[in-house]
């Protein structure tokens, strides 16, 4: 390409198209991958807060769908709560004294086989995962992610396919050798070995696990050989645990307060869960496969197979203005059709039941404060 065609597509002269780019890309090292994605994604750990829940009866049967009944109820003394709901692995921490305490706080915790429970209740009432996030976000202003864990398990692509797949020995070489950037992750650490003997059986090598960010911030990757951990799970060769589980390595992504909260707020406004799972890795780390013939670095394609299609996300935590856009979807999502309801029945009954709920609403004293802040900006907007 000249050099005046170049500068035509950066400054708009020229129109860029999708091939283009791809051109463009592919030239680069970056691959398109039309095949299906080799990642497949499971929520693997959810916790959530709840600060004013008065009736937990309600609660339960309204957002997590099963009767009070299911639960069994004991004392506790974890995340500094004194009693605990436990319906399997979906745990509920409340107060058992919240009326002396005036503290009407819950926790709802989700393990990972309390993701895979709560899984089979969604199934059974027809609904996703982000239909089950969405409707808490636009219920309820007291609710707070305080963590969510995203597993994204790199799938077995079948016998003698083994050397397409991603090898995370390679990564610990990559990183020493600085073929992987990172962009705020500053610590990494390795684990998992096997037996110096190289003829020794492939059953009795460790897995490899890698741990990128620290443990105590909101954002904290682990990758490692999960056909290993199946194996020794199960007491079975790491070929049978291949062809039952069908898993090859595991990518998890670990995020806490105001970055689980974000990433949950992206997924219910309609964003793929997995896209932004994969985003997030490809905003944090690059993979590298060498230095080309001019000094550019190569990018890994067997990364970029897994990672690369996925734009970056960046969870930024800055304190944001009030929108009425959120009370606006909470009235779509959980209004308009009753709404609408009542609408006709008032025309077939000749009544005005929509026109006294209209006049029956009244701002509360912190909604007034956002109108007046609604107002002030609104104003400020039409002037410039």
């Amino acid at each position: 390409m000249s050099l005046s065609s170049l500068k035509s597509y950066e400054t708009g002269r020229r129109e860029f198209t999708l091939e283009k780019f791809k051109e463009i890309k592919s030239q680069l090292g970056y691959s398109f991958n039309d095949n299906p994605h080799p990642l497949r994604l499971m929520i693997d750990y959810l916790r959530i807060t709840f600060k004013e829940v008065r009736d937990i009866k309600d609660f339960i049967k309204s957002y997590l769908y099963v009767d009070f009944k299911d639960f069994g109820s004991q004392e506790t003394t974890m995340m500094a709560y004194n009693h605990l709901y436990k319906r399997g692995d979906i745990w509920l921490f409340d107060y058992f004294d919240k009326e002396e305490r005036d503290n009407y706080q819950v926790t709802l915790q989700l393990s990972g086989q309390g993701c895979r429970q709560m899984e089979l209740i969604l199934e059974r009432e027809g609904i996703t995962w982000q239909d089950f996030l969405q409707r808490m976000v636009y219920d309820r202003s007291d609710m707070k992610v305080t963590r969510i864990d995203l597993a994204l398990d790199e799938l077995y692509r079948g016998k003698h396919n083994e050397p397409d797949h991603y090898h995370l020995s390679e990564m610990i070489g990559k990183v020493y050798q600085n073929y992987v950037t990172f962009n705020h992750l500053k610590v990494w650490s390795h684990i998992g070995g096997g037996q110096l003997n190289t003829k020794s059986d492939e059953d009795e090598r460790q897995g490899i696990s890698l741990y990128f960010g620290s443990r105590k911030s909101n954002m904290f990757f682990n990758f490692y050989e999960k056909r290993y951990e199946f194996a020794q799970k199960e007491g079975i060769s790491v070929e049978e645990a291949l062809e039952i589980f069908g898993v090859w390595n595991r990518y998890e992504i670990r995020l806490s307060q105001a970055k689980a909260q974000l990433l949950v707020e992206h997924f219910v406004s309609g964003q793929d869960l997995g896209c932004l799972a994969r985003g997030l890795i490809n905003q944090e780390m690059l993979v590298y496969e060498g230095i080309g013939q001019y000094g550019a670095y190569l990018p890994d394609q067997k990364w970029q197979a897994m990672f690369g299609s996925a734009e970056p996300l960046k969870l930024t935590v800055k304190p944001e203005p009030y929108s009425i856009d959120r009370t606006v979807r909470w009235l779509l999502y959980q209004v308009s059709n009753s709404l609408a309801y009542v609408e006709e029945a008032d025309k077939i009954m000749n009544t005005e039941y929509l026109k006294m709920i209209q006049n029956t609403g009244k701002p509360t004293e912190k909604m007034e404060q956002e109108l007046k802040f609604l107002k002030k900006n609104y104003q400020m907007m039409t002037v410039t």
